[in-house]
């Protein structure tokens, strides 16, 4: 910069700008939100490269003099007798950093590329029948490159050389065209991978379902869950989060095999903790007592775990009934009810730190309702188990699901969603009902974004709920008096109290918790000595039923479906 301001002194101000400019977008911007949450790129390197800003300002005539001395021994250096040991400089360069080369023909369906975990990149050379149209260069960071991102780099990159080419006919609508081509081909190669990569069936798969005095709705879900068409071992664990009322028991009865365990502690996370301690399989399967699913949906579910960076995947879901208002206003509410679309799509940690106003927007990536993770998750020193101050039974309303996606995109792995792995929601039928689900919702929202600051050190938790929470409550009051936001104010203002009392509700949450205790911690199944009722981790207040028969045959079959 100082170089190009002494060749150019006319353009002066052109080059103030530009090197204020790049300072304050990359520099400062970057040393700000390492201050604001946790980031990939270390703050000490930042601040060196910061440091190198303001050095740099004295060095450029300091090297100069240097040249002039150099020079003045030597002789003025030509630029034949540079180019001399280019050759040699930039063997050395790609010996530091090497590239790895693929070729993708774009005439056959695009495919993941896995074998790239030894390359921080990747050299894409595209060609159509056979014929070049160019290449692109993917910073991959020695991960495994999915059909999403080569879908997104192909078109931004080389959308228009396609076009330009006439591979693609009437102008107006090349560009969307190309689009809808390239995703035809990821979703027929994705069905190809259905039929040829699923899941091994030696891998066991555990389906948790945390339940409260649902009776009928527990019923229902078992009845499409034993009726999943899968030859893999699974196992189905209930979770009574309120024995005293001896309802549930009399609904797992009917069901032979599905194992009863007897969380007494009100709160979601404490029944689902419960559930996945006890658990035995390599994928643990959450879903609500209030859904119901295809017979095809378990293996759709699971079918992303083939990959070794996805560690969890949520599903759609869709409503069982809209037949009351209140039903239909909540398939209204946020983004659209539970579900998330029906186009896959996938994250990871560098979704992580996009957004700036909010901590991570989890929510937009499914729920618990409907979601698998990998056992190992629950062992890993960054994640853990869900945490018991959050979720439905505790004051802090919500929440539980979206915290614990943001401890797995923190650590730096990836969450896939899957809309054909589809469950059936039973939406509340009542106002009343709708009312308190979207009270304890508000109150969620508010106590996720305190919880990744306190106990995560992430200042946008904070930002979002003193200003981002506040700017969007007001948007919505203003677009429904202008008629443009169908969310009726009644229940607006709702939520605004319920925003207003989410750190005094998350505060009673801590309080329930410290007096409860925390949950025993997740034990690799490969660690346990038996599986016997002793020996599956339980706090004193748990109580397993209906284990002893499967006991004597789990180590076994786990033995065996090692692959």
């Amino acid at each position: 910069m100082i170089r190009s301001v002494l060749a150019y002194p006319d353009q002066l101000f052109s080059f103030i700008y530009l090197g204020l400019s790049w300072f304050l977008s990359w520099h400062l911007r970057r040393l700000l939100f390492s201050f604001l949450y946790p980031t990939s790129y270390p703050r000490d390197l930042i601040l060196a490269e910061l440091q190198g800003c303001f050095v740099s300002l004295l060095r450029y005539p300091q090297a100069r003099r240097n040249a002039t001395k150099i020079a003045a021994t030597f002789g003025d250096l030509s630029i034949t007798d540079i180019s001399k040991k280019l050759p040699q400089t930039k063997i050395v360069r790609d010996k530091y950093k090497p590239i790895a080369v693929r070729i993708i023909d774009l005439t056959q369906p695009l495919e993941p590329i896995t074998d790239v975990t030894e390359y921080p990149i990747v050299r894409i050379f595209v060609s159509w029948q056979g014929s070049p149209i160019g290449s692109v260069d993917i910073a991959n960071w020695n991960q495994p490159l999915s059909t999403m991102r080569l879908l997104q780099v192909i078109v931004q990159n080389l959308g228009y050389k396609l076009i330009e080419a006439g591979y693609l006919p009437h102008p107006e609508i090349q560009e969307s065209a190309l689009w809808r081509m390239l995703d035809r081909r990821c979703q027929l190669s994705q069905l190809q991978r259905d039929i040829s990569h699923r899941l091994p069936t030696c891998v066991p798969v555990s389906v948790v379902i945390a339940s409260c005095d649902r009776p009928d709705d527990l019923r229902r879900c078992l009845e499409s869950l034993t009726a999943q068409a899968s030859s893999r071992k699974v196992e189905m664990i209930v979770v009574d989060n309120h024995p005293a009322s001896g309802l549930t028991p009399l609904v797992v009865a009917e069901f032979p095999g599905v194992i009863l365990v007897n969380e007494p502690r009100q709160g979601a996370n404490y029944a689902r903790n419960l559930g996945i301690t006890t658990s035995t399989g390599e994928v643990v399967v959450l879903i609500d007592d209030d859904v119901a699913m295809a017979r095809d949906w378990l293996e759709k579910l699971i079918a992303p775990f083939v990959r070794a960076d996805v560690m969890v995947v949520t599903g759609n879901i869709l409503p069982r009934e809209l037949d009351t208002y209140s039903q239909r206003l909540f398939e209204q509410y946020g983004n659209g009810g539970l579900g998330r679309g029906f186009d896959r799509f996938e994250v990871n940690g560098s979704w992580f730190q996009e957004s700036w106003l909010y901590a991570v927007k989890t929510w937009l990536l499914g729920g618990t309702a409907n979601s698998a993770f990998r056992a190992s998750i629950f062992h890993h020193p960054q994640i853990g188990l869900a945490d018991e101050a959050l979720g439905p039974g505790m004051p802090s309303g919500a929440g539980e699901d979206i915290y614990l996606f943001y401890k797995v995109l923190k650590a730096g792995y990836t969450i896939a969603y899957e809309p054909s792995a589809s469950v059936w929601h039973l939406h509340r039928r009542t106002m009343a009902a709708l009312r308190r689900q979207l009270y304890n919702y508000s109150k969620g929202f508010v106590s996720y974004h305190l919880t990744t600051w306190l106990q995560d050190g992430d200042f946008r938790g904070l930002v979002a709920v003193m200003a981002g929470v506040p700017i969007w409550q007001l948007w919505r009051v203003r677009e429904r008096l202008l008629h443009r936001y169908s969310h009726p104010l009644p229940m607006i203002f709702l939520e605004i109290i319920a925003n207003l009392s989410g750190p005094w509700s998350l505060w009673r949450s801590w309080q329930r918790v410290k007096r409860e205790g925390r949950s025993a911690p997740y034990i690799p199944t490969a660690e346990r000595i038996s599986l016997d009722q002793e020996s599956i981790p339980m706090t004193s207040q748990s109580h397993v039923e209906g284990l002893q028969p499967l006991g004597d045959i789990c180590l076994e079959e786990v033995d065996s479906h090692v692959c």
